[in-house]
């Protein structure tokens, strides 16, 4: 039995590094970006101020390290036939990031959290939909 529970999980073990292996520049992109999302819609439920502060220093984290995948994945030889898509990407990315940070997270800091939600889901929606859809049209 012990030896079966060993096999399972040496298997599983090998799954998620051959997964990670596989992913790329281009799924490490969309995993940063699905985490930098859902670190910025969960402060949309929050009410304490040091939380909502430390969740969007998580948030600002996130959103370097994309960029700086973004920026590599930009100048990969290996993708290059994938740099007007990407370019697409970094357009969309930016203005995603501006209405997050002069918009929403200034809207939660205030108290605001209805007008930030509704930002979030207008505007913000749409967007990580088109970045999602742009990144799912390149090479994994």
């Amino acid at each position: 039995m012990k030896s079966v529970i060993a096999t399972l999980l040496t298997a599983t073990a090998l799954l998620f590094s051959a997964g990670s292996v596989l992913a790329g520049p281009v799924g490490d992109i969309k995993s940063t970006l699905t985490s930098s999302r859902q670190q910025t819609m969960a402060m949309l439920s929050e009410d304490d101020h040091s939380v909502l502060e430390m969740r969007y220093e998580d948030v600002i984290k996130s959103s370097k390290h994309l960029d700086a995948l973004l920026g590599a994945a930009l100048k990969n030889d290996a993708l290059r036939g994938a740099r007007p898509t990407l370019g697409q990407f970094k357009e969309v990315w930016e203005a995603f990031k501006k209405t997050r940070d002069e918009d929403i997270v200034p809207a939660l800091m205030a108290g605001s959290r209805l007008k930030a939600r509704a930002m979030a889901l207008t505007s913000q929606a749409p967007r990580f939909k088109e970045m999602n859809t742009l990144l799912d049209s390149l090479p994994q």
